[in-house]
């Protein structure tokens, strides 16, 4: 235990072991410290953080990605074609085939406009993570896998070559580090790293192929914040025909097709902090979370009477309020 003399025949008494304190005081002084505490005492805020990770194929309607766009000047904006009212309905993105996502700072100066055009499979979206972190803490979300990457060769006085394998972490490396203030502005340290394995060059040995994105930025709880601008271009080339004869000089080409395809694709990340500063709304979140449960477990029973899941799929039945007899 840790005393502590405060003078006025005030004495704190610190009882790590239960995490308490005893106060020896006067009824006076007590009051004064006890209102203290209790102003002190009050849970630390948590911050829910939502992502969802998109790969956008990347076509001559949509060619440049995350498109900025300003109406007249700097304090006007515009939005893309799409319903964002949470409590109007109907199609979205009636002109465009697919969605448009839209953000706006407090002052709606800017908007950023996502047109994915999500009904053509242009959309692909890898990952939508959410997980809990305190005020001020550094969140991590990695969503890949490890690829075996050759490191070294080595060749023996025989002339045996031997190549030394190691794993790398790939895919998408999220680091986010929330803070917010009692007005419930969020400020985010983001840290964005994209890693891929490349080909194999005979000169350096593997490539490893990096993309990342550091940023600040400061929204309201709940708001969303688009990353985007990555983007990569992978140019393929094959060949096929006709055994024997593709292989002829000048006349092979009657007999094969060269092909060469280019895919460029855009990676979008969507970050959505809310902030959590008392028992209700954590009571409100975990509550939301466990109806998304119940709804996905539903769906995936409907899909087992239906016969689209194998049977080795078991899925939790709800329980009998009373026991059976």
């Amino acid at each position: 235990m840790t005393t502590v003399e405060l003078g006025l025949d005030v004495r704190i008494v610190a009882d790590e072991f239960n995490n308490s304190l005893l106060i020896h005081a006067p009824r006076r002084e007590y009051e004064k410290v006890r209102t203290a505490l209790q102003q002190l005492d009050v849970p630390p805020t948590q911050i829910l953080i939502e992502a969802s990770i998109l790969e956008v194929t990347l076509t001559d309607e949509f060619s440049f990605g995350l498109q900025w766009a300003f109406d007249g000047d700097i304090n006007g904006g515009r939005t893309g074609s799409g319903i964002f009212n949470p409590n109007s309905s109907g199609d979205i993105g009636p002109q465009l085939p697919g969605f448009s996502y839209s953000i706006a700072n407090r002052a709606g100066q800017v908007r950023a406009v996502l047109n994915t055009l999500a009904k053509k499979n242009l959309v692909n979206v890898i990952s939508s993570p959410s997980l809990m972190v305190l005020d001020n803490h550094s969140a991590q979300i990695q969503v890949g896998d490890q690829q075996p990457v050759q490191s070294s060769t080595n060749i023996t006085d025989g002339g045996v070559r031997t190549n030394s394998i190691e794993f790398k972490d790939t895919g998408v490396m999220l680091d986010v580090l929330p803070s917010v203030n009692a007005g419930g502005l969020v400020t985010m340290d983001i840290n964005q790293d994209v890693t891929d394995v490349g080909p194999l060059d005979a000169a350096t040995g593997q490539r490893i192929l990096q993309r990342a994105i550091a940023s600040r930025v400061a929204v309201r709880s709940g708001e969303t914040v688009v990353l985007g601008g990555l983007i990569r271009d992978n140019t393929s080339r094959g060949k096929t025909g006709i055994p024997w004869l593709q292989d002829i000089p000048w006349l092979g080409n009657l007999f094969r097709t060269t092909s060469r395809t280019n895919n460029r694709t855009e990676l979008v990340v969507l970050i959505t902090p809310r902030a959590l500063q008392n028992d209700e709304q954590l009571r409100a979140v975990s509550d939301e979370m466990r109806r998304h449960f119940a709804r996905s477990l539903g769906a995936i029973s409907d899909l087992k009477v239906e016969g689209a899941l194998s049977e080795n799929i078991v899925v939790p039945l709800a329980q009998p309020a009373t026991p059976a007899p």
